[in-house]
Formats: structure tokens, sequence, C-alpha cells
């Protein structure tokens, strides 16, 4: 009897949660744990793909790529301020450890004396090779302006294959298997 008594009440609950978010297009900038653009489709209420396809190049680590999507799920009671939760998956370069512009992942710091590896007889060390790893992130989101949101996320994540770099903007913890850590910034809904 317990258990019909919850799902009544979450019966009548997820209703009256259910319009935190209308379909359309975004355009998410963040800086932290994910840094950069980012462009959301809620292709349906309260449902968010947030795909990813990026490109870099940089002298010292050469060309980079990653590829991935996040679905995340919306939640609140009001257009104005809502929570959110998804998970993901991406795959692409692993970061330079030694670069000082960093990679599509976020900075690296330069830990050697005159911007070199402790451990590397050259200038700077090359690419690491491939990365995999899935993602986990909560967030919360608040219309400020019009069409502007600002927005917190904190995520866990844990790679497949490949390592994280050591130091990160962002990170609060972890290692290079996984890590946690935060993003905050600014959404511009487009409709």
């Amino acid at each position: 009897m317990r258990i019909s008594r919850v799902a009544l009440s979450l019966g009548i609950l997820l209703p009256s949660l259910a319009a935190a978010q209308e379909p359309g297009m975004a355009v998410n900038l963040g800086r932290g744990l994910d840094r950069g653009a980012s462009l959301g489709w809620t292709f349906k209420e309260d449902w968010t793909l947030r795909p990813t396809i990026g490109a870099g190049y940089s002298q010292y680590s050469g060309w980079q790529y990653a590829v991935g999507s996040t679905i995340l799920r919306s939640f609140g009671s009001t257009h104005r301020v809502y929570g959110y939760i998804g998970v993901g998956a991406y795959v692409g370069s692993a970061n330079d450890a030694y670069s000082s512009t960093g990679g599509l992942g976020g900075p690296n710091n330069i830990s050697g004396r005159n911007g070199t590896s402790p451990n590397s007889s050259s200038t700077l060390s090359g690419n690491r090779g491939s990365l995999a790893y899935v993602t986990a992130p909560v967030g919360l989101r608040a219309r400020v302006h019009g069409n502007f949101e600002l927005f917190a996320e904190s995520a866990y994540q844990k790679t497949l294959a490949g390592d994280f770099v050591g130091q990160q903007t962002g990170r609060i913890s972890g290692d290079t298997d996984q890590r946690f850590g935060a993003t905050f910034g600014l959404t511009m809904r487009l409709r």
C-alpha cells in the first residue's frame, strides 16, 4: 500500500515539473571543466541533446578533435529556474600533457623549466593519443533576462581509454582515469 501512495504522489507532482524547458535551440558558452561553445537542441519538452563536434590545431600539440553527445533531462516548476541531469559519451584526442595552450578538453599547465617536461629533452611533448570517456552532469539554470540564462554545472567523468590531463581549469578532484569538476557559463536561447 505504501508503494501506491508514493506512486500517486509522484503522479501528481511530475506533471507540475514537466514545463521546465520548451523545445528549441540554445548556444552555451562555458568556462571550467568543459570550456568553449556548445549547441543544445531541446527536441521534446525537458529533453535536450547537446552534441559536440570539435576540432582544433596547436603548433605544440598538432590537430585535436572531439566527437560525442550528452542527453539532458530538465526538471523544475518554472521556466525561470530549473535543474537538469544527464549522461553522455565522447571520443577524441587526448590532451598534450605539457602544452601551454591546452586542447579541446581544457587548458594544461607547463610543469618543467623553460616550458619543457621534467622528463623530456625536447621543448614540448606531442599529443598523447586517443581518449574516450563518459560523463554524468548535474546542473542548475536561471533565466536572467529575455532569452539569456546563467548556468552552473558539475560533472563526474570517467575514461574508457586514454588519460585526462593532470591540471585543468574547473577540476575539483580526480586523477588521469576519472575527474570531478565544475563549469559556469551563459546560455542564449535562439527561440
